[in-house]
């Protein structure tokens, strides 16, 4: 996980600073994407109720104290134009925060949220890496997409804001370079044919400062492939869902939001992909969207939510059962984009 405020060039280098704490982005609320309206869509939680949901992991109290520094409270705002919803002011997930949600520095001991060796992100991805000598991932975690991806290309790098995650890669063999207030990144610049980077730009203070410097990092011609949560998928139906939430999530992204973005940033978005319902997660349908679909505390409502939630367990637990692991036709968490870099005018 990489929590960042990319800054612009000072001097003769480009530092990732971490050291600030997250900002408001603008006083006047106006969306970070395209600077349109943003309306208060949400109720405010207080930090304590941010860390109440992820019961029955413990965060130390300093590591709440760290969020409660930033704001003693946060409310989901929406842009009216391009569709972003920002948690404002913002809480910004710190390194303590995800070393005790992810237990980085136990081992031993199994968190209730682990990176993933493999993903449907990683396989798509990996398409676009073809044909491809160069490959950079920002917010590399302990490793696991680079570590498919170094067998077929010449040059690999990652960049990660967990110093615990980093250690974690480097014992991969990867190289991986630690963000914060002595990282240069102009030795990056125009470096790489594909940057890519995975559930990270939810995370992030300024979001599209953060797709400026990914696209600073390919060359010409190159692309950009990332994935965030779908926030026009399942994942809506849950309300709250912690980990769409501060300190853990700072944005949510739908496709109007990138297609914004692209035309802002001069960017060609050449492929989008949706996940396919992961059958693990088939209590988004069995459980969320039923409650979404058919509110209510009546006897009726709450035989018929049971009735059916049962009856699609079944289903979806018969097709574990038999090997299957998506399934295709029901959108699941997440969305790729992949964009293209234009080339050089001649």
């Amino acid at each position: 996980f990489l929590r960042v405020e990319w800054n612009s060039i000072h001097g003769d280098r480009m530092l990732i600073d971490v050291s600030r704490p997250a900002q408001t982005v603008g006083s006047n609320k106006a969306c970070p994407v395209c600077g349109g309206e943003l309306c208060l869509s949400e109720r405010p939680y207080t930090v304590e109720d941010l860390f109440k949901l992820w019961d029955p992991i413990h965060f130390s109290e300093s590591t709440i104290e760290q969020h409660r520094r930033q704001a003693p409270a946060t409310a989901k705002h929406s842009c009216v134009n391009c569709k972003l919803d920002i948690f404002l002011p913002q809480i910004i997930g710190t390194p303590e925060f995800y070393d005790e949600a992810y237990n980085l520095k136990n081992s031993q001991e199994q968190s209730r949220f682990t990176y993933s060796d493999t993903k449907w992100d990683f396989e798509v991805a990996l398409q676009d890496v073809r044909g491809s000598e160069s490959v950079m991932e920002v917010g590399c975690g302990p490793g696991n997409f680079l570590s498919l991806v170094k067998p077929v290309v010449t040059k690999t790098v990652g960049i990660e804001f967990n110093e615990t995650a980093a250690e974690l890669a480097r014992n991969k063999g990867l190289t991986v370079e630690v963000s914060g207030r002595d990282f240069d990144a102009t030795k990056f610049i125009a470096q790489f044919d594909c940057v890519f980077s995975f559930h990270v730009l939810e995370h992030v203070a300024d979001p599209l400062k953060f797709l400026e410097d990914l696209c600073s990092f390919v060359k010409p011609g190159g692309k950009i492939g990332l994935s965030v949560p779908n926030q026009d998928g399942p994942i809506d139906y849950i309300r709250p869902c912690v980990m769409n939430m501060p300190p853990h999530h700072a944005t949510r992204w739908r496709l109007r939001t990138f297609e914004t973005a692209a035309e802002k940033l001069g960017l060609k978005i050449k492929r989008v992909a949706y996940e396919p319902l992961l059958l693990d997660n088939y209590s988004y349908y069995s459980y969320y969207w039923l409650s979404y679909r058919f509110p209510g505390t009546t006897a009726m409502r709450r035989v018929l939510r049971k009735a059916v939630s049962l009856s699609l367990q079944g289903v979806f637990g018969g097709l574990r059962l038999i090997g299957l692991r998506h399934l295709y036709g029901l959108r699941g968490q997440s969305i790729y984009i992949l964009f293209g870099k234009p080339h050089l005018s001649s």
